[in-house]
């Protein structure tokens, strides 16, 4: 294994190519809340016009060129393969009677994988849906299902070329009818059954992809009609606010939430299903965004307290929502991630810094059974239904695959799980090859930072590692590991591994959120350059070997630290980020984010964004490091034009003589290539041979 590294390290340098494809200015001088900038390209704003898709293409054609170069030096691809053959896992995914999974029936890696069921878990599969057929000359797949209350009729949404605006369709469990019906622009939310009626659905009604989002509306289709006649029963168009809804296990009550553009205020409704006309009626009226509705059983509410720091469960009933009770209270550093319900329990999943564990409790509140993990492993609940009395779940972790397990949710005794009917994984190596430490830094403002750093047992820390540290930072999201047979890969030659969990993020609780967001998001950013400096000061690497790497919030992290301390990275990978902050609002989604960035049309909110925006924080006389800038092309969640106008400012300097290249994913969405397995591994493949060369030059 060290020669190979070796190998690596002595690759001769390619030749880069800086004639990049031309890109014209069209400066445009605006002036907003007293700051004056400069934005010289506006044309890339037309993500759709045959200027905009020629300039698009040939960027593709010189980042193609050099990846392609790059296989006669390194080419992770077949050991990928060997890999992922070795780790393929199929957990049982159990959804009210029945066992359903994505799966393949022929050996064409291209293919979509199909919808099937089980009637036993040890049965036969039965094939329900295969999305290949749907579309000619688009990328489509199952991204969602779900089985009416008594598994007549399954929906299921379509996601087409990655877009968020998917399609819901419908096919009889029993025999595999497959409906007429098909609801398009179905954005945000899952599908609610009432009983085996119909789902309640949002709609979007945006004429232009790229537009301000118009999710303001939840409908109702009753299976067998004409979607045409499906009824509106909410609509938030005035407040453009969120809704969020679900129904009871049974089918028989709804219930409805809905924050305002802000997310200040949350109004929460609820309707008797078993009414031939329900309406939704509002019981809770302009509240604090104090909690989220989590579920509803025994004629109780239960929900996530955000008055607790770390998590609680509360609840409280329907006709008396002023009287709530703490059911299971936080403790103190253990975050409550996810409270499943089901008919006698409560599970809960807690993450401390050793890793995650699960709690089971009855309805009073009363400790029954802890399942605690190894430390650094993850702990999941697979799919399960309300009514189970036994269920699965599973550990893993950045470098241990998958592992199944069944809980017995009376006693809570638990066991490993096998059956000749589901693959188990090998892992490529033995579980004590590698390393994962979690410990903490402290950030400039005196402030304990969590990270977590994998590398090959018997590394050396010689300030000489190539090493990639990620973060995410935004959201309250909640940092997982996840096995990814890529990192293996670095991982075995050579790099180091070390994922921040940084101020914006849950990994603290909630206040770690609030302290990373709007006005103090700076924290976010500035807790990332401690991380890196961390990392230089403790010997695992140095500016010279040290990338970085972040998706959609985390690309926005990696743009911002590329050009606020281009002195601290050799390579940054940033993917579908959002680089211009003056601008966000105006796309998709935008407008949801202002709790978490911000409002432009506020002066001081504004300056704050500006601060740390990477498009505008480009200097004309760096030269920032070498940089992959990955986005998609069908992405309506964070719309390419960021990249574009990231990518185009980076390459347009005379300074700049590390090469920056822009990848534009076909047929994509935010989550890049998800329809197929060959595809997937290739852009896994392309990510690392990237990575490696540059970090090793």
């Amino acid at each position: 294994m060290k020669r190979l590294f070796i190998l690596i390290s002595a690759l001769p340098l390619l030749a880069f190519a800086q004639n990049y494809p031309v890109t014209k200015k069209t400066p445009q001088t605006i002036t907003r809340h007293g700051i004056t900038f400069t934005d010289d390209y506006t044309w890339l704003e037309n993500m759709r016009s045959p200027e905009t898709e020629n300039w698009v293409h040939a960027q593709n054609d010189l980042t193609d060129k050099h990846l392609g170069g790059l296989m006669s030096k390194i080419y992770p691809l077949p050991t990928l393969v060997k890999y992922d053959n070795q780790t393929d896992f199929n957990i049982p995914n159990k959804n009210r009677k029945y066992f359903y999974s994505l799966v393949r029936y022929t050996d064409d890696a291209l293919q979509t994988a199909s919808l099937a069921y089980k009637k036993k878990l040890d049965g036969a599969f039965i094939a329900l849906v295969n999305p290949n057929f749907f579309y000619s000359g688009k990328t489509v797949n199952i991204i969602d299902y779900e089985p009416s209350v008594n598994s007549k009729t399954l929906a299921y949404k379509l996601m087409i070329n990655g877009s968020d605006q998917h399609e819901i369709r419908f096919v009889t469990v029993d025999g595999g009818k497959k409906l007429p019906e098909v609801i398009k622009n179905a954005k945000f939310g899952g599908m609610a059954w009432k009983a085996d009626e119909g789902v309640f659905y949002n709609k979007n009604i945006n004429t232009s992809q790229f537009a301000v989002d118009s999710t303001f509306q939840v409908y109702y289709h009753k299976v067998g009609t004409d979607v045409t006649t499906d009824k509106m029963v909410f609509d938030a168009s005035d407040a453009k606010g969120q809704t969020h809804y679900f129904t009871s296990a049974d089918g028989t009550r709804l219930f409805l939430t809905v924050a305002n553009k802000r997310e200040s205020e949350v109004d929460v409704y609820y309707a008797d299903l078993t009414k031939d006309n329900f309406e939704l009626k509002k019981f809770i009226d302009k509240s604090p965004p104090d909690f989220d509705l989590s579920g509803y059983t025994n004629g109780r509410i239960y929900y996530s307290s955000k008055e607790s720091n770390w998590g609680d469960v509360r609840s409280f009933d329907p006709d008396s929502p002023a009287e709530k009770k703490v059911v299971i209270p936080q403790y103190q550093n253990q975050l409550l991630i996810h409270a499943y319900f089901f008919e006698n329990r409560i599970l809960c999943k807690y993450k401390n810094l050793d890793g995650s564990y699960l709690m089971l409790f009855d309805y009073n509140g009363k400790f029954i059974k802890k399942i605690q993990t190894p430390k650094a492993m993850d702990i999941d609940v697979a799919g399960s239904d309300y009514y189970d009395k036994d269920i699965f779940f599973y550990l893993s972790s950045y470098t241990i695959p998958p592992i199944l397990f069944t809980l017995n949710l009376e006693t809570g005794a638990n066991d490993r799980f096998v059956s000749k009917t589901f693959t188990k994984t090998t892992a490529p190596f033995p579980v004590d090859y590698f390393e994962s430490k979690s410990t903490t830094y402290t950030s400039r403002d005196g402030v304990q930072v969590p990270i977590t750093i994998v590398y090959k047992k018997g590394t050396v820390l010689n300030g000489n590692n190539p090493t990639l540290l990620e973060a995410y930072g935004g959201f309250g999201v909640v940092n997982l590991p996840g096995y990814d047979n890529g990192l293996i890969y670095f991982l075995n030659n050579g790099g180091v591994y070390a994922y921040a969990e940084v101020r914006g993020g849950g990994d603290k609780g909630r206040d770690w959120h609030r302290q990373g967001r709007r006005l103090k998001k700076i924290n976010t950013l500035n807790d990332f350059i401690d991380a890196a400096q961390y990392l230089i000061a403790q010997g695992y690497t140095s500016p010279a070997r040290l990338a970085i790497t972040g998706g959609s919030q985390g690309g926005l992290l990696v743009g911002s630290a590329l050009v606020q301390h281009p002195e601290l990275f050799k390579v940054a990978i940033p993917k579908v980020g959002v680089y211009d902050m003056a601008k966000f609002h105006d796309y998709t989604i935008g407008r949801f984010h202002f709790d978490e960035y911000g409002n432009p049309e506020d002066a001081k909110e504004f300056a704050a964004m500006m601060e740390y925006s990477p498009y505008h924080n480009i200097k004309d006389n760096v030269n920032y490091p070498t940089t992959l800038i990955i986005t998609s092309d069908n992405d309506d969640r964070v719309p390419p034009v960021h990249s574009f106008k990231f990518a185009a400012k980076l390459q347009n300097r005379a300074a700049q003589t590390n090469p920056v290249y822009l990848k534009t994913r076909s047929n994509s969405g935010h989550y890049g290539v998800t329809t197929n397995r060959e595809d997937k591994l290739k852009e896994e493949s392309d990510f690392y041979a990237f990575l490696l060369y540059h970090i090793n030059r």
